[in-house]
């Protein structure tokens, strides 16, 4: 099996190469990365033994970018897919207010000039393969109360340049679907943590605060009587739920066999919180709980924000027979312990 990963260099893309290296056999994986991209999430697969065994190259990276047609060409030509996950992208929905118009060219031109060569290719009779093409839960904006819990039927209300972004990725991936027959399944992935998130988000920033002062000179040795480190946050009072990583890349694996082209399909958690809740069950995992005051930050509120995330994935998990296996309590310790490990 030939499997071409675009983005494998962020939190999802590389957890997705982990789990096929661990659970596929013989498989080979191709993978898109930019000659400026950091390479944080993927040292990991350079180093033999890693997964029992002396294989230096369980991925080939190949140099190519989205913005550019003739190395995604180049791209398709040496891997010859059959399957595609189409991660790469401006995931960044804070960062999207001060880049729109990256975050728009990137998230939609990219994904286009991506599905029009893979187009060409079958076209060719080169590959056909099965194309995984990642939206996000964002496209629905904010939905009203009676809208929740959130079905793939709702509507799109677009809060931001990235979610606007993702909308026009998530219609033009339909799009090459239904006019091209092309085997094109859309994922709206509702909120997704764990280790090597990075600290633009909201949880992943949690922790990083609260390892930042547990390795401090001046953080107590026990409970202190008031409060010595803050902890920087935006809006507490979204609500989102939450996926383990681990979980949302096994449920990428089973849509690629399981699910109908054309489709579109939420997949989401079980456990529903407040930004604010989530918060409080790190502190509560941290080495001085008491030690940690909340402050809020100007600078980490957005000018718009998307604050009620409830997924409905009724019609993903009876396709596929997925659920989620890890709760909040897994996603925070491993975050807590992902930040332990690098700072």
């Amino acid at each position: 099996m030939r499997v071409l990963i675009t983005g494998i260099t962020g939190f999802v893309g590389s957890h997705m190469a982990d789990y096929l290296i661990k659970n596929v056999p013989n498989v080979e994986i191709f993978a898109i990365r930019r000659w400026r991209s950091r390479d944080d999430n993927i040292k990991h697969l350079y180093s033999p033994g890693k997964y029992g065994d002396d294989k230096q190259d369980h991925v080939q990276f190949i140099e190519a970018d989205l913005l550019d047609r003739g190395s995604l060409y180049n791209a398709i030509y040496i891997s010859k897919p059959d399957i595609v996950y189409h991660f790469a992208a401006q995931s960044f929905p804070e960062s999207s207010f001060l880049t729109p118009v990256s975050t728009l060219t990137i998230n939609v031109i990219g994904t286009t000039n991506l599905l029009e060569e893979l187009k060409s290719a079958k076209e060719r009779n080169y590959c056909n393969p099965t194309i995984v093409s990642v939206s996000s839960s964002e496209v629905y904006g904010n939905p009203t109360e009676d809208e929740i819990p959130i079905t793939e039927t709702n509507p799109i209300r677009a809060a931001n340049p990235y979610s606007i972004s993702k909308v026009g990725h998530d219609l033009m991936s339909q799009y090459y679907a239904n006019a091209y027959d092309m085997k094109v399944i859309i994922t709206r992935m509702f909120s997704h943590e764990g280790a090597r998130r990075g600290k633009r988000f909201a949880l992943s920033w949690f922790a990083y605060q609260i390892v930042m002062a547990e390795k401090s000179e001046n953080f107590p040795p026990y409970a202190p009587s008031f409060p010595t480190h803050p902890i920087k946050h935006g809006n507490l009072d979204s609500v989102r739920t939450y996926n383990h990583i681990e979980d949302a890349v096994y449920a990428y694996w089973l849509a690629v066999d399981k699910c109908d082209y054309g489709e579109v399909y939420n997949i989401g958690g079980d456990h529903t919180c407040s930004v604010g809740d989530a918060l409080d069950i790190l502190i509560s995992k941290s080495k001085e709980p008491k030690a940690f005051i909340k402050e809020l930050d100007p600078n980490r509120v957005r000018p718009t924000d998307i604050t009620l995330q409830i997924p409905d994935s009724t019609k993903f998990r009876e396709k596929t027979g997925w659920k989620p296996t890890k709760g909040l309590e897994e996603i925070c310790e491993d975050l807590l312990d992902y930040w332990r490990g690098i700072l």
